[in-house]
C-alpha cells in the first residue's frame, strides 16, 4: 500500500482575472475550488493510474469534509485524523499565464492529534511506501520541528519505504535515512548547497551527492528546461515535451511527477520507465486546469525522450 501524508491540507480557490490591480476591486472571470496539498495531489494521480493509495493527515471542519468527500468520489481510501480546528483555504490567482499564490499558515495541531497520526502510521509494513509532502502547520509544544523525522523513524522501524517531498530545511536532515526518492527543484538545490546554478549540467554533482548521502533515486527538475534523474547506476535527463498544447497550470507538476514515478515503480520495478511516466504525468498536469486523467498522461508518454548523461 502507498500511504500519502498531508499534514497541512487545504481547500484551494483558483480564480482567473484579466488583470490583477492591487488596491482596487478586481472582477473574477472564472473560479473553481479543489482539494489541495502536495501528498493529496499524489494520491489523486495514483488513483488515476489505478494504483491503490490511502490518504491520511489532518482534516477538520467544513474544509476537511470537502476534501474527504472529494477524495472518496475519486475512489481514494481516506483515513485522516479529525482535528478540532479548520483546515486552511489557499488562493491561486491566474492572470495572463502568471500565477499569484496566497498560502495560509494552517491550523494549530494539538499534541494529542499528532500522537494519533503517528500511532496510525505505525500500521505500515515491509513493502509499503509512505509519501510525506508539503508544509507543516503549527503544532503544540514545538512538535512541528521534528514531525517529519518521527514519521521517517516509523517507516524505518517497519521496513517501509519513504519518499520525502519536504521543504529543504527538513530534507537534508533525513537524507541519511535512505529515502526511496527525493525530488528537489533547482531552487531547492541552490538553497541546500548555497550555490548559483548557471547550466543544467551544474546539477550533476549535487544529484550525485544526494545519492551518496542515502537517497536511492533523485529527480531534479529545472522548470521549463526539463529534469534530470539520478540512480546509483547512471544519470538521465529529459527535455520538455513538445506538442501543440498550451502550458496553463504548473501548481501540481511536482506532485504529479512523484506519483507517476512511485506508482510505476511499485507496479513494474523499472526505474527508467518510472521516470518516463513521471515526466509524462508532470507534463500532462501542466496542460490541464486540475489534474490529468490516466488517458491524458499516457497520451503524452510516447513524446518523452530520455538522454543518457552518464
Amino acid at each position: 500500500m502507498i500511504y500519502t501524508v498531508t499534514l497541512n491540507p487545504s481547500v484551494d480557490l483558483f480564480v482567473e482575472v484579466d488583470k490583477l490591480n492591487p488596491g482596487y476591486n478586481n472582477n473574477i472571470k472564472t473560479e473553481r475550488t479543489l482539494p489541495g496539498g502536495k501528498a493529496i495531489n499524489v494520491s489523486r494521480i495514483l488513483s488515476q493510474l489505478k494504483i491503490p493509495t490511502t490518504a491520511t493527515g489532518f482534516l477538520g471542519s467544513y474544509q476537511g469534509l470537502f476534501i474527504k468527500d472529494w477524495l472518496k468520489k475519486e475512489d481514494i481510501l481516506v483515513d485522516f485524523v479529525e482535528i478540532e480546528a479548520s483546515n486552511r483555504i489557499n488562493i491561486k490567482i491566474f492572470e495572463d499565464k502568471k500565477e499569484t499564490v496566497i498560502n495560509f499558515q494552517g491550523p494549530t495541531i494539538t499534541s494529542e492529534e499528532v500522537e494519533e497520526l503517528l500511532y496510525y502510521l505505525s500500521r505500515v509494513r515491509e513493502g509499503d511506501t509512505i509519501i510525506f509532502g508539503g508544509s507543516v502547520p503549527p503544532m503544540e509544544n514545538g512538535e512541528d520541528s521534528d514531525i517529519y523525522y518521527r514519521m521517517v523513524e516509523i517507516a524505518k522501524a517497519n521496513n517501509a519505504h519513504f519518499i520525502a517531498d519536504v521543504p529543504s530545511q527538513y530534507l537534508m536532515k533525513m537524507i541519511d535515512r535512505g529515502p526511496l526518492l527525493v525530488k528537489p527543484n533547482g531552487e531547492d538545490i541552490e538553497a541546500i548547497y548555497n550555490v548559483k546554478i548557471e547550466d543544467k549540467m551544474d546539477y550533476i554533482p549535487y544529484g550525485k551527492d544526494l545519492i551518496k548521502k542515502g537517497a536511492k533515486y533523485v529527480i531534479i527538475s529545472y522548470g521549463e528546461d526539463g529534469s534530470m534523474f539520478f540512480t546509483r547506476e547512471g544519470i538521465y535527463a529529459t527535455t520538455p515535451v513538445k506538442d501543440d498544447k498550451e502550458i496553463i497550470n504548473t501548481v501540481a507538476c511536482r506532485d504529479a511527477m512523484i506519483a507517476g514515478f512511485v506508482g510505476t515503480l511499485v507496479r513494474d520495478n523499472d526505474p527508467i520507465e518510472s521516470y518516463m511516466v513521471a515526466v509524462a504525468a508532470a507534463s500532462a498536469t501542466a496542460r490541464v486546469l486540475d489534474l490529468p486523467t490516466r488517458e491524458e498522461i499516457f497520451d503524452i508518454l510516447p513524446l518523452v525522450d530520455i538522454e543518457i548523461i552518464e
